[in-house]
């Protein structure tokens, strides 16, 4: 009975202080307290597909959680992520949260990457529809643009260390302001002085979001993209870059509404 009493004791212990850190930061309530005592949100719950890329299954379950928990905190979302079965994640959210916004960041795949764009297509290739082997025809984001891209990547999402929304000082349009790590920022260097004067494709997800001209060499490590954004648009961005790519394709295969 002793015992029995010690870890009731301790047991509550940990509540009250965990719910005086809660009050202290109300708007982070759900983080602070045990799961055992966790809040039911009461909200909507999707059921989320895992296909993995080269991956065990149950690795790929447990790193997408990962994505997800960052994205989501990082968007100020309370919610619960639960593996279920095996390939598949139970998302429980809020009453408050925005189902929509949560399915466009949690799900999305977050794939960024740079590659060049092919220029030496002959016309007799472009009426045929036939690219060379090294490259591949994606679509613009929005215009459905087509560009012919190298299938082979210069930097992908990987290379980033941080990525945060802003405004272009020219324009004051929104923006994504990104850097990468030592080594992205030496191969981005490398990359922009051997192809000064050509175009090279910022894809993200096999969509192309913009196609500017390499300038000048860019050698400081950062740099920015625009696609025209919404603030909350290139919000997003900035939270899918800083939280990782998924390991695989993740697709919304059941809905509940409360």
């Amino acid at each position: 009975m002793k015992a029995l009493a010690v870890v009731i004791g301790i047991v509550f212990a940990v509540a009250a202080a965990a719910l005086a850190v809660a009050f202290a930061f109300p708007d982070r309530f759900g983080d602070y307290l045990p799961a055992f005592i966790q809040p039911v949100l009461g909200g909507p719950q999707l059921v989320l597909q895992v296909e993995a890329d080269d991956v065990d299954r149950g690795q790929a379950v447990a790193d997408s959680i990962g994505v997800i928990e960052r994205r989501l905190k990082a968007l100020g979302v309370r919610f619960n992520a639960q593996p279920q079965d095996n390939d598949r994640i139970l998302l429980s959210l809020s009453k408050s949260a925005d189902t929509k916004r949560v399915i466009e960041v949690a799900a999305r795949r977050g794939r960024l990457q740079f590659r060049l764009v092919e220029t030496n297509l002959t016309p007799e290739q472009a009426v045929r529809g036939e690219p060379p082997a090294h490259a591949e025809e994606l679509n613009g984001r929005g215009d459905r643009r087509s560009y012919l891209v190298y299938k082979r990547s210069a930097l992908t999402s990987r290379d980033l260390v941080d990525a945060q929304a802003s405004f272009d000082v020219r324009t004051s349009e929104p923006v994504v302001s990104f850097r990468f790590s030592a080594d992205g920022a030496r191969r981005f260097a490398q990359l922009t002085q051997e192809n000064v004067g050509k175009p090279f494709a910022i894809v993200l997800d096999n969509e192309v979001i913009s196609a500017p001209i390499i300038r000048e060499p860019i050698l400081g490590g950062s740099g920015q993209i625009s696609g025209n954004f919404t603030v909350q648009s290139a919000n997003d961005l900035a939270i899918l870059l800083r939280s990782g790519e998924l390991p695989g394709r993740l697709t919304v295969i059941e809905q509940r509404v409360p």
